[in-house]
Parts: C-alpha cells; structure tokens; sequence
C-alpha cells in the first residue's frame, strides 16, 4: 500500500466589518430616489465563475437584469421589496433568503436601507 497526499484545503474567513475593497456607487437603472450602494466581494473562485460577499443599498427604486448568472441572496440588515413585471412583491426582511435566477427582469424597491450577503454563480 501506498501512502496518499492530500492538499489542504482552509476555510475561507473574513472578520465581521471587515471592508475588503468596498466598491460605492449608484444604480445604473434607477426609477425613483436617490440610491447608493456599498458591494464588498470578499470571495471570487472557479475562475470568477463564484463570488461571494455583502451589498447594502439606501433608500430607492431601482430596475435589475439579471443575464448569465443566479443570485442567492441572505437579508442580514433592513427590508426590501422584489417586484415581477406581472406586479407580483416579494418582501424581504431580516433573516430572509432567496434567489434571483439567470433572467430575471424587475425592480428593487428599498424604503430605508438593505443589506445582503450574496452568493452568485455565473453560468
């Protein structure tokens, strides 16, 4: 018998309010208010086919496309509301989890503030 390497594999960690390269900015296809966002992505594997990391967005309405890749969203701060084309709200609060498939055509509609860890993998 042989012996086996194996590679290790570590845990991927980052500290709670830790800003690793936060990116600001303004929705690219507001509807109403005054909307800035805050992404970090701590995390990007499979050769940028997987990253990871959290968003928070002030107060607004806003339209999003989702083309070429899901979204798996976890709600750790504030509300938000999700709106199909037929109208169709979904609400989001603190605990929540859902996700935004590949796409996916609607609004964003934030009366405070959300923020969010996510999870998207590119098709």
């Amino acid at each position: 018998m042989s012996p086996q390497t194996t590679d290790t594999v570590s845990i991927i960690h980052w500290p709670a309010k830790t800003l690793v390269n936060p990116v600001m900015g303004k929705p690219s296809r507001p509807i109403s208010g005054q909307t800035q966002y805050q992404t970090m992505n701590v995390f990007e594997g499979l050769n940028g086919k997987v990253n990871s990391g959290t968003w928070q967005a002030t107060a607004g309405k806003f339209a999003s496309h989702v083309v070429g890749y899901i979204e798996f969203c976890y709600i750790v701060e504030g509300a938000c509301r999700l709106v199909d084309p037929n109208g169709t709200v979904h609400h989001f609060t603190v605990g929540d989890h859902f996700i935004i498939p590949d796409g996916w055509t609607g609004h964003w509609e934030v009366d405070e503030c959300v923020k969010k860890v996510y999870v998207i993998a590119k098709a």
